[in-house]
C-alpha cells in the first residue's frame, strides 16, 4: 500500500499495470504545459509592445469628438435596448430618426456590438464596454497577424524562442497609421474589429488549403462567416480579397504541378469551396435581409453629396505625408485626417517585396503568398487614387464603399505581412536560420516609435446622457443630414415632425401614440424599444398615429385581433383606424418571412459546422 501511495506501478487484477502519478510528476506536467504555452518570447514581446497603442483606453474619458466616436457608444445603447426587449438578432434601432426608429441593424453588421454587449452584460458601463472591445480588437489583430506571418514566412522549430517575422508583422499591423486613424480619429468600432479579424480568416483558409479536411473547413467557415458579419462596407472589400486569395493559391498550385509534371488534385479546392459556401450560409441571417429588404430604406442618402466617392480620392503625396489631424476627409489634398501608409511600415514592406521577388539565394519559405500581398498592396493603392475613377463608375456595389481610402483596410494587412517577410529575410541574411541578428528588432522598435505620437486621442469626460437614448437625438440635432429615411418618407424628418424630441430632452416616458383625426382621448400609453401600447377611448371613428416609422416587421393588434397598419404621410409613420368605443392597441416589431427564412438557413449552416467539428474515428 505504501508503494501504491508513493506513485509506483500497482498491479490490478484483470487490468494490468496502472501508473498513478505522484505530486511531483503532476507538478512537472503542469510546469511543462505552462512553458509550452509561454515559451514564445516573441509573442510575449509583441503583446508588451502593443501596450502604448491601447494605453489611452485606460485613461478617464472617451474620444467622443472622433468622427463616429459618439456612434460607437450610442449604437451599443440601441443594441442593448433591443436585446433586453427580446430581440436575439436586433434589426430595429428604436431611437434613431428623431425617435421614429430606424432598421439600423438591417444594414449595419452587428457582430462587433455582440462583443461589446457581452462586456456590458458582465457589468461594464456602455463606454467602458466599448473601450474593452477596442482593446480586444488591438490584441486580436496583433495575434492574428503574428500567427499568419509565422506560418508563412518563418516556419520554426519548437525549440526556437519565437518568430521575428510574426513580431514585426504584428507591430506593423498594430501601429499602421490608418489602424490608429480607425480608432482615435474615426472611432469606427465595427471597421476596426473587422480589420482585426481579417488575419484570422486568412489564417483559417491558409490552414485549410495546406491541410484540407472537415474540421479545418468548419473553422474556416466560422472565421469567414464572422468576417462578413462584423462590418458591412468591408464585407465588399474583404470578400473580394478572400476570393482573390483562393484564386491565387489555385493558380500557384496548378503552375507548380505543371512544373513538377505532377497530376493536380482539387482536394484542397473542394474543401475551401465548401468552407466559403458554408460561411456564406452562416451569414444568411444578416446578408439575405440586407439584400432583399434594403429597398425599404432610402439608401441613396448615404452615397451622395459628401459621401460620393469622387470627392475622396487620395493623392500620391498623402501616402507618405506624416501630417496628423482629427478632421474629416474632403475634396483636394488638404484633408483633415491622415491617409499615410507610415514611412517605416512602407520601407519594411518594400524590403519584403524585394525579398518576395528574389529568385536565388535566401528566398522566403512561402514566396507565392508574399507576392500575392505585394500585388494586393499595389492594387489597393491604385484603387484609392483618381486613376481608378473609371472602375468606380462601372463596378456594381462599389459605391457602397463610399470612400476610396477605405481600401487601406486591405493595404494595411498586406504591408504588415510584407514587413514580416522583410524581417524573415533580414534574419536569413544575418546570422542564420535560428538566431536573428539585430535588424528585425531595430525594425520592431522603429515601428513603435514612428507611430507613438499618433496614439494620443482627444479625450472628453463621459456624462450620463452620453450613455442614454438622448445621445442619439442630440447627435441628429447636431447633424440633421444623418437622419435616416424609409421609402415611405416623403422628406427628411425635421424637428417639428417629432414631438418626441421634447420628451427625450425632459427625460419623460415616451408617448408615441396620438389621435390625428376624430374625437377621442388616449387614456394611457407606454412603450419599450420594440413595442408600444395605447388604451384609446374613441367617441367617433378616429385615426391613430404612432410616432414610429412604418416598416416591415411592425404588427398591430386591436383588442387582441390583428389589424392592418399603413404609412402616414409625410414621414411614413405608422397609422391605423379605430371605430368608436374603448380599445387596447398593441404594436410590436418582429421578424418578417424573409428574416425567418434567413435565420433558418444560418441555423442549418451552424448544424453542419457542428457536425464537421465532431471527432471522427481514425481508420
Amino acid at each position: 500500500m505504501a508503494e501504491g501511495s508513493a506513485g509506483v506501478k500497482m498491479p490490478q487484477e484483470g487490468v494490468g499495470e496502472l501508473e498513478v502519478p505522484t505530486a511531483r510528476q503532476s507538478a512537472r506536467t503542469v510546469t511543462s504545459l505552462w512553458r509550452r504555452l509561454f515559451a514564445d518570447s516573441h509573442l510575449g514581446l509583441l503583446l508588451l509592445l502593443i501596450i502604448p497603442a491601447l494605453l489611452p483606453l485606460a485613461a478617464p474619458g472617451y474620444f467622443f469628438k472622433a468622427h463616429d466616436g459618439r456612434h460607437s457608444v450610442f449604437y451599443l445603447v440601441e443594441f442593448d435596448r433591443a436585446i433586453r426587449d427580446g430581440a436575439l438578432w436586433p434589426v430595429w434601432g428604436p431611437d434613431h430618426a428623431l425617435g421614429f426608429g430606424y432598421p439600423l441593424w438591417l444594414l449595419y453588421a452587428p457582430l462587433a456590438y455582440y462583443a461589446a454587449e457581452v462586456f456590458h452584460l458582465l457589468g461594464l458601463g456602455f463606454t467602458v464596454a466599448v473601450k474593452a472591445t477596442w482593446g480586444l480588437g488591438f490584441i486580436l489583430g496583433a495575434l492574428g497577424t503574428y500567427r499568419l506571418a509565422r506560418r508563412w514566412f518563418e516556419p520554426i522549430p519548437r525549440s526556437s524562442p519565437g518568430s521575428v517575422a510574426g513580431l514585426v508583422a504584428g507591430l506593423a499591423f498594430t501601429y499602421a497609421p490608418y489602424r490608429l486613424v480607425q480608432i482615435y480619429v474615426r472611432g469606427d468600432l465595427s471597421e476596426f474589429m473587422a480589420l482585426a479579424w481579417l488575419p484570422w480568416a486568412l489564417l483559417a483558409l491558409a490552414a485549410l488549403w495546406d491541410d484540407p479536411g472537415p474540421r479545418r473547413a468548419a473553422w474556416a467557415a466560422l472565421a469567414f462567416g464572422a468576417l462578413l458579419m462584423i462590418n458591412t462596407v468591408t464585407t465588399l472589400i474583404f470578400g473580394a480579397l478572400v476570393a482573390a486569395f483562393v484564386l491565387w493559391m489555385l493558380g500557384h498550385d496548378l503552375w507548380t504541378s505543371r512544373l513538377r509534371k505532377e497530376r493536380w488534385h482539387p482536394f484542397a479546392l473542394k474543401w475551401v469551396v465548401i468552407a466559403l459556401g458554408l460561411g456564406g450560409l452562416l451569414t444568411s441571417i444578416f446578408i439575405l435581409p440586407m439584400l432583399l429588404e434594403r429597398g425599404n430604406i432610402v439608401e441613396s442618402q448615404w452615397i451622395r453629396d459628401t459621401y460620393g466617392y469622387s470627392q475622396h480620392f487620395v493623392y500620391l503625396s498623402q501616402f507618405l505625408d506624416p501630417k496628423w489631424g482629427f478632421g474629416y476627409s474632403q475634396p483636394g489634398p488638404d484633408d483633415g485626417m491622415s491617409f499615410q501608409l507610415g514611412a517605416v511600415v512602407f520601407l519594411a514592406a518594400v524590403i519584403g517585396g524585394i525579398a518576395a521577388l528574389q529568385r536565388r539565394g535566401s528566398r522566403l519559405p512561402r514566396q507565392a503568398e508574399a507576392i500575392f500581398f505585394l500585388v494586393i498592396s499595389l492594387v489597393g493603392i491604385f484603387a484609392m487614387t483618381s486613376l481608378s475613377a473609371p472602375f468606380w463608375g462601372v463596378l456594381p456595389l462599389i459605391n457602397l464603399v463610399q470612400f476610396p481610402w477605405r481600401f487601406l483596410t486591405i493595404v494595411v494587412p498586406a504591408l504588415a505581412l510584407l514587413a514580416g517577410a522583410a524581417a524573415s529575410w533580414l534574419k536569413r541574411q544575418g546570422t542564420g536560420n535560428l538566431d536573428a541578428g539585430p535588424y528585425p528588432y531595430v525594425l520592431a522598435v522603429a515601428l513603435v516609435l514612428a507611430s507613438f505620437p499618433y496614439t494620443r486621442p482627444q479625450l472628453q469626460p463621459v456624462h450620463p446622457q452620453d450613455e442614454s437614448p438622448l445621445a442619439v437625438i442630440q447627435f441628429e440635432l447636431d447633424f440633421p443630414d444623418m437622419r435616416g429615411m424609409t421609402r415611405w418618407s416623403e422628406r427628411m424628418p425635421v424637428n417639428a415632425d417629432s414631438p418626441l424630441i421634447v420628451q427625450y430632452q425632459a427625460g419623460e416616458p415616451l408617448r408615441r401614440a396620438a389621435i390625428e383625426s376624430g374625437q377621442g382621448a388616449i387614456l394611457e400609453q407606454s412603450c419599450t424599444a420594440l413595442s408600444a401600447r395605447a388604451l384609446v377611448h374613441a367617441d367617433t371613428p378616429v385615426h391613430l398615429r404612432f410616432y414610429t416609422y412604418f416598416f416591415p416587421g411592425w404588427r398591430a393588434q386591436v383588442d387582441g385581433q390583428a389589424v392592418e397598419i399603413a404609412p402616414d404621410p409625410p414621414n411614413g409613420l405608422i397609422g391605423l383606424d379605430l371605430p368608436p368605443g374603448e380599445h387596447e392597441v398593441q404594436l410590436r416589431f418582429g421578424p418578417t418571412p424573409i428574416r425567418r427564412g434567413a435565420a433558418a438557413f444560418s441555423l442549418a449552416g451552424l448544424v453542419v459546422v457542428v457536425v464537421l467539428l465532431l471527432p471522427r474515428r481514425r481508420r
